[in-house]
């Protein structure tokens, strides 16, 4: 069945072992969501009803007073930044992005400015703020912190904090001390948490703002939640006046996300782990029995606490004769084709994410990562891309699309 839709379609196959990746889709749509969109896609209903109904639902679920469903969590960074800047003011509203006249400093970690697909200052950007950046290349002290809310509090309209694996390496001041000390100065927070799948616990220290992902984890339709506090989560959807109608929400999109929480919930995690151990205890074993030099591997968990044990693999390219960006863009360019999990590929190595594997898919990637590493081997296959090339190869695709893209 798997086959007959990329055929039908004339699609690339696709084997994800990267994790919730939005270049691929993301996620497997649950059945509940799907479910829910087809229920909802023959009526009409009022939408400031159905978000009411959204906000009461899933603010249950996550310890909130109020949430509201976005087109997407980038959606929800812009809007949320906006609706710091404006309030309630309707003038405002309608004025954004000039912000002549408003506090639009947004006070954020140099090392959280990151790239997640597309820039998170530019998301901030888009809504007419400006940022104001702290701390030093590789990190950030409570001490600088402080003194740049103290140095620019007349010029915030908030602060913003990424959890984030793109930022897991920056040595960032810790998430309660930022609320702390944003709290200290009365400064106002959001928390972009799209990647992470423990939206309750964030409530706990009590931020104004945090927006999450529908589709990532969760498996809704694409949607952003963004929840909090009641006073900022209703200048939020006031956003649908102004800067927020190009990034409205359809009605499946937040009946599907009421639903994908509501299942998130009743998950039976023991089941989840279990799958995951059975996985990765089978990659080991397949590569112990390999032994390839100049492979090493080991299992790490994930580094912002979502309930994920991935494999590393580490490639000694001296050792091994080829590169881990050969190895991972030639697994790309497979039929299947094999998305690894490459963020840290530029420190030398790659991850394998067991979340989104289908029946018996596990053994597909070891089989076809063995047929690579032989080729690489044999230099049958370019064994030395750099990681200078391995990005060039990947911006390429965007500027040859809609032609000579695989597949096609």
């Amino acid at each position: 069945m798997m086959i007959n839709f990329y055929k039908k379609n004339k699609l690339s196959p696709i084997i994800n072992v990267s994790g919730f990746m939005t270049r691929i889709g993301a996620s497997i749509t649950n059945k509940k969501s799907i479910e829910a969109a087809n229920s909802i896609f023959p009526y009409f209903v009022n939408i400031d009803e159905l978000q009411s109904i959204a906000s009461k639902r899933i603010s249950y679920h996550l310890n909130s007073e109020a949430s509201v469903i976005t087109a997407s969590a980038a959606g929800a960074l812009t809007e949320s930044v906006a609706a710091m800047m404006t309030g309630n003011d309707i003038k405002k509203i309608f004025k954004l992005p000039d912000t002549k006249g408003m506090r639009n400093g947004v006070l954020i970690q140099k090392g959280h400015l990151i790239n997640y697909g597309a820039e998170v200052g530019q998301g901030i950007r888009l809504s007419g703020a400006k940022i104001i950046s702290c701390g030093l290349k590789n990190s950030c002290s409570d001490n600088i912190l402080e003194e740049a809310l103290i140095k620019n509090k007349q010029k915030l309209a908030c602060a913003m904090y990424v959890v984030s694996h793109h930022c897991s390496d920056y040595g960032a001041v810790s998430l309660m001390k930022f609320i702390q000390l944003c709290k200290k100065y009365k400064v106002q927070t959001i928390i972009d948490a799209a990647s992470e799948e423990y939206m309750e616990d964030f409530f706990q220290i009590d931020p104004d703002v945090c927006i999450f992902s529908a589709h990532k984890f969760m498996g809704s339709l694409t949607a952003g939640i963004v929840a909090g506090k009641k006073k900022y989560i209703r200048n939020i959807y006031l956003q649908n006046l102004g800067i927020g109608r190009g990034m409205k929400v359809g009605k499946e999109g937040i009946y599907a996300s009421i639903a994908a929480v509501e299942n998130w919930y009743k998950k039976n995690w023991n089941k989840e782990f279990n799958n995951q151990n059975k996985i990765l205890k089978y990659w080991i074993n397949f590569l112990n029995k390999k032994n390839c030099q100049g492979i090493t591997y080991e299992i790490i968990a994930d580094p912002t606490g979502n309930k994920i044990n991935r494999l590393r693999i580490i490639i000694d390219k001296k050792i091994a004769k080829f590169s881990p960006q050969s190895l991972a863009y030639f697994l790309e360019k497979n039929n299947p084709s094999i998305y690894v999990r490459d963020d840290l590929i530029h420190i030398g190595h790659f991850e394998l994410d067991s979340c989104n594997l289908k029946l018996n898919q596990e053994k597909v990637v070891m089989l076809e990562m063995n047929k690579i590493i032989n080729k690489l081997k044999q230099k049958k296959l370019k064994h030395n891309i750099t990681q200078s090339e391995y990005k060039k190869r990947t911006m390429q695709t965007w500027f040859l699309w809609p032609d000579n893209i695989s597949g096609n």
